[in-house]
């Protein structure tokens, strides 16, 4: 019987193929993923009660970048606190650091609530010394639990007419700021104000007027103090202490011919030394012409080490200007001696 090779291999071929379905078992089906529930979010509600102040500012309205303020002179810090939504914000602490040019904190203001987001500070005085140079001021705010915003400003300080004199001539003595004005306002055809110059004697002698007016319908009212330098000595006697003051430059810068009247001198003390001490009268060109006369004072002393003779003389057209002219008097030092 002859075999048929096709019908062989056919034969071959279905039995290897029991063999490995026998074997490997049943092929499995691909898995289909199950569908999972997505997590729903839980309720983050924001409080009401409590307004998230993100993105608050604090800004500052005085002192601007641009203000120059002379020694002595008066600032008031005043600074603006808004929201996120640049609505005012009230309610907050506020304060102010005044660090002056050398880099020492010279003052801590806080600031008062005014109302619509605006803090104020009170007025302070800059120092009569050493205000001279690029002042910073740092003011801060706080609120609610740990909220907090800050603000930065310079802004410039000028040595105060005193402290260019001492600087120049040695001596020291306050600006008679005896009208109110501040120092840096003068207007000579205008309102008036503080006005301060020098003049100078080829010897090295001079003077210089520390002098505030203020102008009225029938002329001027002012507030005068001029401090003279010479070299010359000590007054012997009452007569020479008289010859002395009326050939110094008249005050409020008038020229020297103008008549004193009722001069009368005595042999006092100032500052713990020997002092004249003139009194007269005299009369202002500019002062309103109901005005009789004013009245002058002179302090004539000599300072320890100095080859001059100084003067301190003081005038004004009302007579309780004088007592303040009196009070700065006071703060006159001499020049260090060398």
């Amino acid at each position: 019987m002859i075999e048929n090779p096709n019908i062989q291999e056919l034969a071959l071929v279905l039995t290897l193929v029991t063999l490995l379905l026998s074997g490997c078992g049943a092929l499995q089906p691909v898995p289909t993923p199950t569908p999972t529930e997505t997590p729903k979010p839980r309720n983050m509600s924001t409080p009401t009660a409590t307004p998230t102040y993100r993105g608050a500012s604090l800004s500052v309205i005085s002192p601007l970048e641009t203000t120059e303020l002379y020694g002595g002179q008066a600032l008031r810090v005043a600074v603006y606190l808004v929201d996120h939504d640049d609505q005012p914000m009230d309610g907050a602490t506020v304060r102010a650091e005044l660090w002056s040019p050398n880099g020492d904190l010279f003052a801590t203001l806080p600031c008062a609530d005014s109302g619509q987001g605006r803090y104020l500070a009170d007025y302070v005085n800059l120092p009569m010394r050493g205000a001279g140079g690029i002042w910073r001021m740092v003011a801060s705010a706080t609120w609610g639990e740990g909220n907090q915003a800050q603000a930065k400003r310079t802004f410039t300080g000028i040595p105060c007419p005193s402290e260019t004199y001492q600087s120049q001539y040695g001596f020291w003595i306050d600006p008679p700021r005896v009208l109110n004005y501040n120092l840096a306002m003068y207007n000579l055809h205008g309102a008036g104000g503080f006005h301060y110059e020098d003049w100078h004697y080829e010897d090295g002698g001079g003077y210089v007027i520390l002098d505030n007016y203020r102008y009225n319908a029938t002329g001027i009212t002012f507030a005068t103090l001029n401090v003279h330098w010479r070299r010359d000595g000590f007054p012997a006697d009452k007569a020479a202490a008289i010859a002395h003051v009326q050939s110094l430059a008249g005050s409020h810068h008038q020229d020297p011919d103008i008549p004193t009247m009722n001069l009368a001198a005595e042999l006092t003390a100032f500052q713990g030394r020997s002092a004249w001490h003139v009194t007269g009268q005299w009369k202002e060109a500019y002062v309103s012409k109901s005005t009789s006369s004013c009245p002058a004072e002179w302090l004539v002393v000599r300072c320890p080490g100095s080859d001059w003779l100084w003067t301190l003389a003081i005038s004004a057209d009302r007579a309780e200007y004088m007592n303040d002219l009196r009070t700065v008097q006071e703060t006159f030092e001499c020049p260090v001696s060398e």
